[in-house]
């Protein structure tokens, strides 16, 4: 009991801080779509979030218009670059205000010069030179990839493939479903499942909220367990003085009365909110990341599409006429009237974090990179080297994939130079020609949002430059002193009755 007791006290000051920050960043990344248009300065924020050759992402591909201008898209948003004048130009106009609402996926030039851009928030045309949205009847307006083929623009979101019929005036979108796999089983991932829950979003928005009523239960608790802390020692310093202490035990006692009674009532809720969030990060991670389980009926994951959050990136074959799909369950051909999908055997390995680069490298070849590499794929011989040598990838049946050093966010493969885009290094050079560095109008221009701030403080990433690899344990370890710190509070509270 006394062990309890001091843990209770002492462990709930020391976790206070982390508690609070928690709270406060979960409830903002439960809901994306309130402060999309809010950013956070990177002047203010540490090394690792400094934008250095074109690292953290900040650039996903780059889109020829010319001979002579190339746009610059990703986490950036969109520049024009001039290569015979080597200047830039902003060109994000139209997009809603915030860096996140400007964050590109994929630019798509068609056939006929209709420029388009996916979006994490929908799909947008340039047009009298500003983007303007296209209305999308989807389950998921977060466009993953674009591709123009035979005069139409195939639309590909997380769940839904649409199309766009490029010749016509008509802006209508049509999204369909794509046909479940042979070997379809309905089951979801455990990760995802867990996923869901911890944010509430298995319910909808009303789950959202009452995960954010659990966020602001914690942060109450911080405040009176603090004033449970403080306040005898405000009074006998107040009485030594001969001060009034009458407001000073009026909100000692409310504060003890109410974070016994409301704690009591709701440490089940708390405890689940913390167990399902500290599998969500390594490295308890990696003892769930495989694990499939039945969906929780009459949730969002009991749905009849087999792809439900699944499709990453969509490219063709015109030799053989037919269409690869990257998914979070590996790779698949798509037929090209869209009625069947059929499991390619032997795939490239790609990140968890999911795909970045999928481009064709020639008429049956293609580039696949992620944060597990760069490679090459041919997916009518099955065969996978790493790139840009040629070394055979031997891969088992395994569920552990092979990790390259390169962390691969994306590429620039064209005549005049080949490059692909590090995670951590930035720009790194397959040929010898120069690339443009990143000038500093693009990162006076590009804060981070507060959306993704959110996160790094919820993962735990904020404190990397701080604490070193040991960042990857902030999470599962204040996740289980919590769970100690809930206990002991009820036990105390049980004894005590």
């Amino acid at each position: 009991m006394k062990f309890w007791k001091k843990y209770h006290k002492w462990g709930g000051i020391i976790l206070s801080i982390f508690l609070i920050l928690f709270s406060v960043s979960g409830i903002l990344l439960n809901h994306r779509n309130w402060i999309s248009n809010l950013n956070v300065p990177r002047s203010i924020l540490s090394e690792s979030y400094q934008y250095i050759n074109w690292n953290n992402a900040s650039l996903k591909g780059v889109l020829s218009l010319n001979n002579d201008e190339e746009l610059f898209y990703g986490n950036v948003g969109c520049w024009k670059y001039n290569k015979r004048q080597k200047s830039w130009k902003n060109f994000n106009s139209g997009f809603p205000k915030g860096i996140d609402n400007r964050k590109i996926s994929k630019l798509a030039l068609t056939s006929n010069h209709r420029l388009f851009a996916g979006t994490q928030f929908g799909l947008y045309e340039f047009i009298d030179k500003q983007w303007t949205p296209i209305n999308i009847d989807a389950q998921s307006k977060r466009i993953t990839d674009l591709l123009d083929v035979n005069d139409t623009l195939y639309i590909l979101t997380r769940s839904e493939l649409g199309s766009l019929q490029i010749n016509q005036d008509n802006q209508q979108v049509c999204f369909r479903e794509l046909p479940a796999p042979a070997d379809y089983k309905t089951q979801v991932g455990l990760f995802r499942t867990l996923w869901v829950l911890h944010s509430g979003e298995i319910i909808g928005i009303l789950g959202k909220f009452a995960v954010d009523g659990i966020a602001i239960l914690f942060i109450f608790f911080i405040v009176t367990g603090l004033i449970w802390f403080i306040n005898p020692k405000l009074i006998k310093k107040a009485k030594r003085k001969g001060k009034s202490i009458f407001r000073k035990q009026s909100l000692l006692r409310w504060s003890v009365k109410w974070h016994n009674k409301i704690g009591i009532y709701t440490f089940i809720f708390l405890g689940f909110t913390t167990l399902t969030g500290i599998f969500l990060r390594p490295p308890l991670l990696i003892a769930i990341a495989n694990t499939m389980v039945d969906p929780i009926p009459l949730s969002k994951l009991d749905t009849p599409n087999a792809w439900d959050d699944q499709l990453r990136a969509i490219n063709y074959n015109e030799k053989y006429d037919f269409f690869l799909l990257s998914t979070s369950k590996g790779f698949y051909a798509l037929s090209s009237d869209k009625s069947e999908m059929i499991k390619i055997p032997k795939d490239p390995p790609v990140s968890v974090m999911g795909i970045n680069v999928f481009e064709p490298l020639n008429h049956q070849e293609y580039i696949i990179g992620s944060f597990s590499g760069l490679f090459r794929w041919d997916p009518i011989n099955m065969e996978v080297r790493s790139f840009p040598d040629t070394k055979p990838v031997v891969q088992d049946s395994a569920p552990t994939r092979p990790i390259s050093a390169q962390m691969v966010t994306g590429i620039y493969y064209k005549s005049d130079g080949q490059y692909y885009f590090d995670y951590n290094k930035g720009v790194v050079g397959i040929s010898d020609n120069d690339f443009p560095t990143i000038p500093d109008v693009i990162i006076e221009n590009s804060p981070l949002s507060l959306w993704n701030f959110a996160l790094e403080i919820h993962t735990g990433r904020i404190f990397q430059d701080f604490t070193g690899a040991f960042y990857i344990l902030i999470v599962p370890l204040v996740g289980i002193t919590t769970l100690l710190l809930l206990f002991s509070g009820v036990w105390i509270w049980y004894k005590k009755k």
